[in-house]
C-alpha cells in the first residue's frame, strides 16, 4: 500500500473514523498521522466530533500516542473516542471481580423498561436489558448481562476509574463519573461484540471486549 495511504480520515454523520493500515510499522503511522493532521490545518479547529480507530488494534500505550498526537495539534473537542483493542478481559472476568469480598455489588434480574430507574451505592449487574428511556446509576461500576439502550450512569460519586460493560452498549446516554457521551447512531446498529466503557485522558474510550 501507498505509505501516504497508511492513514485515512473519513467523515461520517456521527464524527470521524481514522483507518489505519494493518500492517505499517507502528512509527511510520505515528508519522503519516502526525503530517495528516497538520495538513488538515484548520479543518479540525474547534470541531466537537466523535473519534473511532479502526483497522488494527492497539496497546494502551500506543491507542494514547496517537490519541496525544491528535490533541498536540488540533483543538479538536473529542467527546467520544471508539478502538478495536481486542486485549481487555471478558465479561466473566469483570463479574468476578465484582464479586471479590471487599465488593458491594447488586443484581437486578429482569429487564428495565421505559421510565424504570435502579440506583445503588455500590456496582450494579442487570441480568436483562436496560430499553430506552430506562435509567441506571451506580456509584461503581456496571455490567449489563443484556442490550443497553437507556441511560447509564457509573461513578456517580466522582469514581474515575469505574467502568460500564453491556453485551450489546447501545445507549442513549453514557456517563462515567463526570463525563458524558451520546452514543453515534452508527453504533447503535447492527451485530457487534460485548463492549466496555472507561475513562482514559479525561475521554470515554469504548473498546471491543475479547
Amino acid at each position: 500500500m501507498n505509505q501516504e495511504n497508511y492513514v485515512i480520515f473519513k467523515g461520517t454523520k456521527d464524527g470521524v473514523t481514522v483507518l489505519f493500515d494493518a500492517d505499517a510499522p507502528f512509527e511510520e503511522l505515528c508519522q503519516q498521522l502526525e503530517k495528516k493532521v497538520e495538513e488538515a490545518g484548520k479543518f479540525f479547529d474547534n470541531v466537537k466530533t466523535s473519534l473511532a480507530f479502526k483497522g488494527r488494534s492497539f496497546s494502551d500505550e500506543e491507542e494514547e500516542t496517537l490519541f496525544q498526537i491528535i490533541t498536540e495539534h488540533t483543538s479538536m473537542e473529542i467527546t467520544f473516542l471508539k478502538t478495536e483493542n481486542n486485549e481487555l478481559k471478558q465479561l466473566s472476568d469483570l463479574l468476578e471481580r465484582e464479586m471479590a469480598p471487599h465488593n458491594l455489588t447488586k443484581f437486578h434480574k429482569g429487564s428495565l423498561r421505559n421510565g424504570q430507574k435502579i440506583e445503588f451505592d455500590g456496582s450494579l449487574v442487570i441480568v436483562g436489558d436496560v430499553n430506552p428511556g430506562a435509567e441506571i446509576k451506580a456509584s461503581g461500576n456496571i455490567i449489563v448481562l443484556g442490550q443497553l439502550k437507556g441511560m447509564a450512569h457509573a461513578g456517580c460519586k466522582g469514581m474515575t476509574d469505574a467502568f460500564i460493560s453491556a453485551v450489546y452498549m447501545a445507549p442513549v446516554q453514557l456517563r462515567i463519573a463526570d463525563i458524558i457521551t451520546r452514543f453515534p447512531e452508527e453504533n447503535k446498529k447492527g451485530p457487534k461484540p460485548p463492549e466496555y466503557a472507561f475513562i482514559q485522558q479525561g475521554q470515554i474510550f469504548v473498546m471491543a471486549l475479547a
